[in-house]
């Protein structure tokens, strides 16, 4: 058995290095970071293999990967392209295309995962930019802060939500209605500390509309809205159960419906974000009994809950954070809390989020720059008043 300090620092080492893109002139990845430690953790003695198999949450990996398929399907009807350069088409100024990103991410994010969302937004949104008098800052903010807050307010929205739902007591229903009121009024919020750095009278060029296979996307997001009307009808369900059904059936339907081989949706899952899981499974279980989640046990108040939330999620990310916390919750309330805080504080800092290193990402690699100090400037006030905000609104609700 390793001694605990070395486990521990294995583990919050990990943790630290999921988020570091390159180290010199070495390409790092997410889920070879997140398996590697699984693998080191097991290798070292500090938590067996059959251990180490029990603490994979199958649950929440079939949930990830039914909501993965879907939004590949959707993806590949060129909903998420074709959405973007009509919002582009339609705003004409630089004010209304930061509130309409902000709606359109939001919207988008509630339903599918929200670094789906992002991924795909980003480009058309940095292609439209290019060479017009709007400061590209407030629409790329306003797709970050957009997406994170959007996803807090259902199971669907980020991985960390749907690892609580399958992971709690909740049901879909007793999440959204929780949830849902907090990303309406953290939406004001937002667009609140946007309006200063937009101008009503900036215009740029409008970007090609490409084309939608209408039909194909209808299709595709009525299995997603399927998926959600199952979560809700049937809460005794296991819920990676039915969004890895629906999803199998989604891609099925492709091949008939569309003629589309299954094999070509599922190699564009996002197989990473499962093995990212898997690995960070196995790390957090090797730290079961460590004085470090005995530390983080001791949180017992709401307000010293969620501000542990709030500063674990901007020191190794918000996923890592809540598979932490999660060991230390045990009813309705603090899985709430888990979740609106730890998604909250992804707008506060870079790191704090997947969402957000993947929209400065996609920005960077079309010469688009956005200075992380007017990141923060924006993100953490937004960050901290929300998260504060939705404390007061769930305590409130009891």
């Amino acid at each position: 058995m390793a001694p605990e300090v070395a486990v521990t620092a294995l583990v919050l080492g990990t943790f630290a290095l999921l988020f570091v893109r390159r180290i010199r002139a070495y390409p790092v990845s997410r889920a070879v970071t997140s398996a590697l430690g699984a693998v080191c953790v097991v290798a070292i003695g500090a938590i067996t293999l059959e251990e180490a198999l029990a603490s994979v949450h199958v649950g929440t990996i079939l949930l990830l990967f039914g909501m993965l398929a879907h939004v590949d399907a959707l993806a590949r009807s060129g909903f998420y392209t074709w959405a973007a350069a009509r919002l582009v088409q339609w705003a004409g100024t630089g004010r209304r295309l930061t509130y309409g990103t902000l709606c359109l991410a939001a919207g988008s994010s509630a339903f599918a995962l929200n670094d789906a969302t992002v991924l795909l937004m980003t480009p058309v949104l940095v292609v439209a930019l290019h060479g017009s008098r709007v400061d590209p800052v407030a629409p790329l903010l306003a797709v970050i802060l957009g997406a994170n807050i959007g996803s807090v307010a259902t199971p669907l929205g980020n991985p960390q939500n749907a690892y609580i739902l399958s992971r709690s007591e909740l049901t879909t229903l007793e999440f959204v209605a929780a949830l849902g009121p907090v990303a309406l009024v953290s939406l004001a919020v937002a667009a609140a500390f946007l309006w200063p750095l937009t101008r009503a009278d900036a215009p740029f060029s409008p970007v090609e509309v490409p084309d939608l296979d209408t039909r194909w996307a209808l299709s595709s997001a009525g299995f997603l809205l399927v998926t959600f009307l199952a979560l809700a009808a049937f809460p005794g369900v296991e819920p990676g159960f039915i969004a890895a059904s629906l999803g199998i059936v989604h891609v099925a339907w492709l091949q008939f419906y569309r003629r589309v081989p299954g094999n070509d949706v599922l190699q564009g899952v996002d197989w990473s974000i499962l093995v990212l899981f898997v690995g960070m499974f196995v790390l957090v279980g090797s730290l079961e009994g460590t004085a470090l989640l005995e530390f983080l046990g001791g949180f017992d108040g709401v307000a010293a809950f969620a501000g542990a939330t709030f500063v674990l999620s901007n020191l190794v990310s918000n996923v890592p954070a809540v598979l932490v916390l999660a060991e230390t919750v045990d009813d309705a309330s603090g899985w709430l809390l888990l979740a609106a805080v730890s998604t909250l504080a992804g707008n506060a800092t870079p790191i704090a989020s997947a969402a957000t290193l993947i929209v400065l990402d996609q920005a960077a690699r079309s010469g688009v720059d956005v200075p992380i100090r007017r990141l923060i400037a924006i993100g953490f006030p937004v960050a901290l008043l929300t998260s504060a905000l939705a404390v007061v609104m769930l305590v409130s609700m009891g």
